[in-house]
């Protein structure tokens, strides 16, 4: 899990199918040391990690991302400059499936946008 090292859950809000999160990323993880230094970025495996870990969190399910139909990096987010962000994610619950539409942004900065289906996981 990335939560509690590589970002803090500041604020979570889920109902209605919604889960809006506010999480602040800890821009001194090692991760930034690798990708990539002196120009860190956070990895786009990461974000997708992070809107699995909050869906799970609103599901209250163990889930695995088994589509990922539309998925767009839409700008890098360095830590040292955007390190607050808010992930909100419009989902559906089915019986062994959760669909969902996430976005990841900052102000009026979009950086993910993505429309998923995670499985359970056991």
């Amino acid at each position: 899990m990335l939560i509690e090292n590589l970002y803090k859950l500041d604020t979570f809000d889920s109902e209605a199918q919604k889960a809006v999160a506010s999480i602040t990323l800890n821009a001194n993880h090692k991760i930034f040391e690798g990708h990539f230094p002196g120009q860190p970025i956070l990895p786009g495996v990461c974000q997708l990690q992070m809107v699995k870990e909050l869906l799970e969190k609103a599901t209250e399910r163990k889930l695995f991302l088994s589509e990922a139909a539309n998925c767009k990096f839409l700008q890098m987010i360095d830590p040292t400059q955007t390190n607050v962000l808010v992930i909100t994610i419009d989902y559906k619950t089915e019986d062994e499936a959760v669909t969902c539409n996430a976005v990841i942004k900052s102000g009026d900065a979009v950086y993910l946008k993505m429309n998923g289906k995670f499985i359970n996981a056991g």
